[in-house]
């Protein structure tokens, strides 16, 4: 007998996080009601695809990891999985030394673990002696922050790898697609595989390889839709049909009796459970008279805000090598490009054969002059520095700039530790909310999937 039959839960917030949530529950619990309230006109929340120079072209994230399952078992569900293409191109480049340096081959997240594929000049030599096991062994690593005893980032790479590693390739890749400081980015959270290789008895450098050699070399490390990752969106919208309102902003919500009383702009509607799944800022204020102590929590979440810049050229005006999915700018460059990704080059959908397109993004946690800039003080300074790392001076035939301010949010060390505290708050606070997002488990289209599944769980279990 299915219990939930004639209970109703309201997710709001209709972002990947969202979706997902409601997914989920309306798969397993089919007798659930299920409500999605979103504040914007269209559901989707950062996932937009839109007409680019005639090709669709992500305003947003254009891929997901498919080393970790939650995207792409939601994909196989959903009947996408035949649909799904892999990068074109594998290879992307660093602007180190005033040029474009390839990352090395088979590195992980930065990390290589093959010195001989290590261009000549790109680490101090103290640092190839450690990757090739010569050098100075690894550091004893701090017992970290709690029980699962976290530590960053920097902190792991410094003590098992040495400083060039971090600052010239690690944090470049980590930093730079996190707009965060691999110095304060928890290592448990955003690269768990390195702090197990770090404390386990071979040492990370030699547990990495391990792993390494049973992977499969040829298998995709991202995949997109090519009509763009908004179809998943439209995709989840179908399935949902009318569990989702649009337009319907959620301004407060709070207890009545054993149920929750949801305030909206046109009234008011209640529920057994409530998931909000809006970023953090706006959660802590919807939890605020339920459980403070959450609300706190979810303020302290810092957040860096991106730009990005789709800029297309005639192919004449700007080749770009075929093999080569972009590059990423490193702090201390001095540009306010922090990546350029090749778009035509990595996604073969999006290469027309008569535009090269890329996708410029600017700002980090520690850079906020692109929310200070007009558009096209942006592009232009923007177009400055793709002359100095690409060479051109043509004028784009089109470009388009999307803002997300405070977009992205941060993982200092013991962030996971914090979320259990805060969903525990909630618990006893406010059995019946629930708080989750892209600042809880991660900003990727899959670590957003697996929050709503989460989600979607633990409601379950409290509906029985």
């Amino acid at each position: 007998m299915n219990t939930t039959t004639g209970r109703r839960v309201v997710v709001v917030g209709a972002g990947i996080t969202g979706l997902a949530t409601a997914h989920r529950l309306m798969v397993d619990r089919p007798g659930l009601e299920v409500s999605v309230m979103e504040a914007a006109p269209v559901a989707g929340g950062r996932l937009v695809t839109t007409p680019f120079a005639g090709l669709p072209v992500d305003e947003g994230a254009d891929s997901f990891l498919v080393r970790v399952p939650w995207a792409a078992d939601l994909c196989a569900e959903l009947g996408l999985s035949d649909e799904l293409v892999a990068p074109s191109a594998r290879s992307a480049s660093l602007w180190l030394d005033e040029r474009l340096r390839p990352i090395p081959a088979g590195s992980v997240l930065g990390l290589p673990l093959d010195p001989a594929m290590v261009q000549p000049g790109l680490l101090p030599e103290a640092d190839l002696e450690r990757l090739a096991g010569t050098g100075i062994p690894d550091q004893p690593l701090p017992a970290g922050d709690g029980p699962a005893g976290d530590l960053s980032i920097g902190e792991v790479i410094r003590s098992c790898a040495g400083p060039g590693v971090l600052e010239r390739l690690v944090d470049p890749l980590l930093g730079g697609v996190n707009a965060g400081l691999a110095d304060e980015m928890s290592c448990a959270l955003m690269a768990p595989q390195f702090l197990r290789a770090a404390r386990s008895d071979e040492g990370l450098l030699a547990a990495l390889r391990l792993a390494a050699a049973g992977a499969d070399p040829t298998a995709p490390v991202f995949n997109a839709h090519p009509a763009g990752m908004a179809h998943l969106v439209e995709t989840l919208v179908e399935h949902l049909a009318d569990r989702i309102r649009t337009d319907q902003r959620v301004l407060s919500i709070t207890a009545d009796g054993n149920r929750w009383k949801i305030g909206l702009d046109n009234g008011t509607e209640t529920a057994d459970a409530v998931v909000v799944t809006t970023p953090a800022p706006v959660a802590a204020t919807l939890v605020e008279a339920a459980c403070p102590g959450a609300a706190t929590t979810l303020r302290g979440i810092r957040h860096a805000s991106v730009s990005l810049a789709a800029i297309a050229y005639r192919r004449p005006d700007l080749e770009v090598p075929s093999d080569q999915s972009g590059f990423l700018v490193p702090r201390g460059s001095d540009m306010l490009m922090t990546a350029c990704s090749f778009a035509g080059s990595k996604w073969s959908h999006l290469d027309d054969g008569e535009h090269t397109i890329l996708r410029v993004s600017a700002g980090r946690i520690d850079d906020d002059r692109s929310s200070h800039m007009g558009d096209d003080a942006l592009v232009t300074t923007l177009r400055r520095d793709l002359a100095t790392t690409l060479g051109v001076e043509a004028d784009p035939t089109a470009v388009r700039v999307t803002r997300w301010p405070d977009s992205l949010a941060q993982f200092p060390v013991g962030h996971r530790r914090q979320m259990a505290q805060m969903l525990l708050a909630l618990s006893h606070d406010a059995p019946g909310l629930f708080v989750t997002g892209s600042a809880h488990n991660g900003v990727g289209i899959p670590t957003c999937v697996r929050s709503g599944n989460d989600a979607a769980a633990a409601v379950s279990e409290l509906l029985g």
